[in-house]
């Protein structure tokens, strides 16, 4: 009997030991055991740490200069604008200072302006040089052959090029751009047509073509008849104009009448020259 008490106790006991351990006995068995791999001292298997919130951005790479700030790039498009202008108003003077201080503020981008630059060059007497930088730009940047390269050039030396070291070519093609844009283009007064046309008239049997391909020289001369006398006519000077169609007529002189070939040359005058003819009186 008594043996039995005593086993009974145990029992209570063992209960009452496992009632008051509240500790769950499987439960850290469901998940791994945490490992901590901070360690600072090992610095074969730490990654070091890097404040990209705080490092300072470097906008060009090591040596390379920084590009133009907002303010400086909107100085260069003024800047771009004001040598522009000043190009168109003949003042070649103004649009290369313009161009140097352009030059100042960021070089590379100037460099695209080359083309620009020339043709204030042959303001500014100048025309070779502005020719050659133009015709350099079209064979880099466009891959243009160097011949039409050159061709391109000397189109807008016809524009540009203000005495200088201009050639007698370039001379001539300055002549026939004035006659032309105050045919077609822009009004000229009737001196400046008359200055246009002498230059013409004397550089004619000087300046030779330079091969088959220089229509420039070649061909202009055989227009003279309608354009310079429509430059003199859109100025007003209408007996001028039929002067000068008739000086550079085409050759007739296989129409033996006189008075046929008089009168081929009026009734061209009349229906090609709209300023002068009957159309400029009608209604």
């Amino acid at each position: 009997m008594q043996l039995r008490r005593s086993s009974w106790w145990s029992v209570v006991l063992i209960w009452g030991s496992v009632a008051c351990d509240v500790r769950p006995s499987h439960a850290e068995d469901k998940c791994p055991p945490c490992e901590c791999n901070c360690a600072a001292d090992d610095k074969s298997t730490a990654a070091p740490v890097q404040a990209t919130t705080t490092t300072p951005v470097q906008a060009n790479p090591p040596g390379q200069q920084p590009g133009p700030s907002a303010p400086a790039a909107a100085e260069i498009g003024e800047l771009v604008a004001s040598a522009t202008r000043k190009m168109n108003f003949d003042d070649g003077k103004g649009c290369l200072d313009d161009l140097d201080q352009i030059h100042a503020l960021d070089p590379k981008y100037d460099a695209r302006l080359a083309v620009t630059r020339g043709m204030c060059e042959m303001l500014v007497g100048r025309c070779q040089e502005g020719k050659q930088r133009v015709a350099r730009w079209y064979q880099d940047e466009t891959n243009m052959h160097p011949d039409r390269a050159m061709a391109t050039a000397e189109s807008l030396a016809s524009m540009r090029c203000r005495e200088g070291d201009s050639t007698e070519r370039d001379r001539l093609l300055r002549a026939y751009f004035d006659l032309s844009d105050g045919a077609y283009m822009n009004k000229k007064t009737v001196a400046n047509c008359k200055a246009a046309l002498d230059v013409a008239r004397a550089l004619i049997p000087k300046v030779k073509p330079q091969g088959p391909e220089d229509s420039q020289i070649r061909d202009t001369p055989k227009a003279l008849f309608h354009t310079a006398a429509t430059c003199f006519g859109r100025a007003g000077d209408c007996k001028t104009a039929m002067a000068v169609y008739r000086e550079f007529y085409p050759d007739i002189s296989s129409v033996k009448d006189p008075a046929m070939r008089e009168k081929m040359i009026t009734d061209s005058f009349e229906s090609a020259i709209i300023h002068c003819g009957p159309k400029a009186k009608s209604p």
